[in-house]
């Protein structure tokens, strides 16, 4: 039981409600029992929610307001029941929908007076302040005495907030329904019309190649198609079509037009008159079937006995959500979106954040290791020069032995002087190794062959050609030299020839070792790029790059501008780098005295912007990126484009163009020398 409702049987369940046939009670006379109802209640099981109540007593509150014959009429109701439930006027007749199905189409006359009876339920409802917003023909119910419209739960009157969405079966859905806007009257009578359509032609008015998404993109648009519409129901149907709400007729024009083609014809609102005989056969089914549950005997749907006809009659269907909680749920879906859109960006902020720190730490490590390595070459010079002294100074210490054993030695062959007489020999001997013997303390003494003091020193080159400069006794200071001047050193050292005049033998002079220029980090930032890199770095549109120095990031990421192709370190290598759309080169002479060159080439990621001359003759810079929502550009006569793909090129011959939308303008480059395509539309 529900209320004073004995249930008999199910008749169908969905959507948030569960329609059951039922009886009222025994009739006070005894005779018979009371009426069938169709008896709607929640599907909810346990306690009911406050929301699903107030949603049930809004639908109860709409269906009561209208008392029509063309309508199901609301009985009885009690939405505060612990199960609410809605009492319904039982219509033992097919929907409109079964029988186009079973038992084709109408002819005209029939299906302008199925029009005109539905346009007498659509007036009294649109007089009561509802919009029923889900005309369609399987809420069109057809017993013979005339079309009843059902299934106005989720209807919404004209004072209260609309909701946007678009509800109802797509392919009887107004287009401003479709694309989430207000429905108004006049989104009934495209439905109407839609319906009317289908009784013409079984089928509704639009291409169907079994695409939701697409029927749906037809609908939104109005497109149309109304092959097979007989030409007597051109004026009926078409203007129910039209894509402006404000050409629809209204209701009452419609019927009134109806009544007006009938003039002078005998009145009648039997269908037995209108409709074909299988139509007028299955509503009468449906009839007798209605008449025998009314009488008592057993329900069963499934028993599918003789008398049972195609199908039960759909009552009113589910309750549909209320209009504040599908607003509140609807929020509540944007504000899941915006959460998750927020964990992306905070994802890719981090992955972004780790890839710099990522390539900061290559950075120092590789500046570290170039150090190192600085300093190790350094040391090693060092110690060759350490070694080239030792070296220099041992054969000067060698040299100067020898000149002193030849100074005390005989000349080998000279002749010996003759021996002074007796007399004199021994004074005048005695003097002559006095005065050798002074000689060889004073070379001793003096040593000119040691050149390791301070002061000036003669160095010599390969030639032997003297020079001046200052040298640092004992130098070990290790200083950092090319390696053209430690090489030129090295062999000044081991090949010093013998200076002239005194006949004293000089040495090469240890050479000053040149400072090496200490890198700044513009020139670190070039040395460390290599070919394959990709940079975050573009030309700003003012013949300048985005940055002063080259900040490399991955080449999957999102701000990678640029591609490294080549680098040089040779004077002039920018002439040989690659030309043409999208090639560049950037060039930095360093305090190393070393001019490196980066030959660069773009990125192209769908979504990036450029500025391009489109009027006239069509240009661009493509190594220039620019902001999609600027508002100036770089030069005047410019506009900002947008890439919107990148395709390797068709081969040669091959009819290709960029994919665009209807009437979309698009503009496309060849780039990577040809290789590849990029196409773009206005930003």
């Amino acid at each position: 039981m529900l209320g004073p409702y004995r249930l008999i049987g199910r008749l169908s369940s969905g959507g948030m409600g569960r329609i059951y046939l039922a009886r009222s009670g025994a009739r006070s006379d005894g005779r018979g029992s009371g009426e069938l109802v169709a008896v709607k209640t929640l599907l909810a099981e346990g306690e009911v929610s406050d929301i699903d109540r107030r949603r049930f007593a809004r639908e109860v509150s709409l269906a009561q307001r209208v008392d029509s014959a063309h309508t199901a009429r609301v009985r009885e109701a009690d939405p505060g029941a612990e199960r609410p439930w809605m009492a319904i006027e039982y219509i033992a007749a097919p929907p409109l929908s079964e029988l186009v199905r079973a038992c084709g189409v109408l002819p005209a006359s029939a299906v302008r007076w199925v029009a005109a009876g539905t346009a007498k339920a659509l007036v009294a409802l649109h007089g009561a302040g509802i919009v029923h917003r889900d005309v369609k023909p399987q809420n069109v119910l057809l017993p013979l005495d005339g079309p009843r419209l059902i299934d106005f739960g989720i209807s919404h009157a004209n004072d209260l907030t609309r909701t946007s969405l678009t509800l109802g079966t797509i392919a009887f859905t107004s287009p401003e329904q479709a694309r989430g806007e207000p429905s108004t009257a006049a989104s009934d009578m495209y439905s109407l019309g839609a319906t009317l359509f289908m009784l013409a032609s079984g089928r509704p008015p639009y291409s169907r190649d079994g695409d939701t998404l697409r029927l749906l993109a037809r609908v939104q648009r109005g497109e149309l198609d109304l092959g097979g519409l007989p030409k007597e129901l051109v004026e009926t149907v078409r203007p129910c079509l039209a894509a402006d709400p404000g050409q629809r007729p209204a209701p009452a024009e419609l019927l009134a037009r109806f009544r007006r083609d009938q003039a002078g014809l005998p009145a009648t609102d039997s269908g037995v008159r209108w409709l074909p005989p299988k139509w007028s056969a299955l509503i009468g089914e449906y009839a007798a079937q209605g008449q025998a549950l009314a009488s008592g005997r057993p329900f069963d749907p499934a028993a599918g006995s003789d008398d049972q006809p195609t199908g039960m009659v759909p009552p009113p269907g589910p309750t549909r959500m209320y209009t504040a909680d599908r607003e509140a749920q609807l929020r509540e879906r944007e504000r899941a979106a915006r959460e998750r859109e927020r964990a992306a960006k905070e994802h890719e902020r981090a992955e972004r954040e780790r890839a710099e720190k990522r390539a900061a730490r290559e950075q120092a490590e590789r500046e570290q290791a170039e150090r190192a390595a600085q300093e190790r070459a350094a040391r090693e010079r060092a110690q060759r020069e350490r070694a080239e002294r030792e070296r220099a100074q041992q054969a000067a210490r060698a040299r100067a032995g020898g000149a002193q054993a030849r100074a005390a030695s005989p000349t080998p062959g000279a002749t010996r002087p003759t021996p002074a007489p007796a007399a004199s020999s021994g004074g005048s001997s005695g003097w002559g190794w006095l005065i050798a013997v002074a000689a060889v303390i004073a070379l001793l003494f003096w040593q000119p062959w040691d050149t390791s003091g301070s002061g000036s020193a003669s160095g010599g080159s390969r030639s032997g050609a003297t020079g001046s400069g200052a040298v640092t006794s004992g130098n070990d200071l290790g200083t950092h030299t090319d390696g053209s001047d430690t090489g030129s050193d090295s062999t000044s050292n081991s090949n010093s020839t013998y200076g002239s005049g005194s006949g004293a033998e000089e040495s090469s002079p240890t050479p000053t070792p040149t400072p090496t220029p200490t890198p700044d980090t513009t020139d670190r930032a070039f040395a460390a790029v290599r070919a394959g890199d990709c940079l975050d770095v573009y030309n700003d549109g003012h013949d300048n790059m985005s940055a002063r120095a080259p900040v490399r990031v991955g080449c999957r990421a999102s701000n990678a501008y640029m591609h490294v192709n080549r680098v040089s370190t040779t004077t002039g290598a920018g002439s040989s780098c690659d030309s043409g759309p999208g090639f560049t080169w950037w060039r930095k002479s360093g305090a190393d005295g070393v001019e490196r060159t980066l030959c660069l080439d773009r990125v192209y990621q769908v979504g990036q912007c450029f500025p391009a001359q489109v009027k006239g003759a069509t240009n661009a810079d493509l190594t220039v990126v620019w902001g999609c929502g600027a508002s100036t550009v770089p030069r005047a006569g410019q506009s900002i484009l947008r890439i919107t793909g990148y395709y390797r090129a068709p081969a040669a011959g091959t009819n290709w163009t960029c994919p665009a939308g209807r009437g979309e303008r698009f503009w496309y480059w060849p780039v990577n020398n040809g290789r590849s395509i990029i196409c773009a539309s206005a930003a």
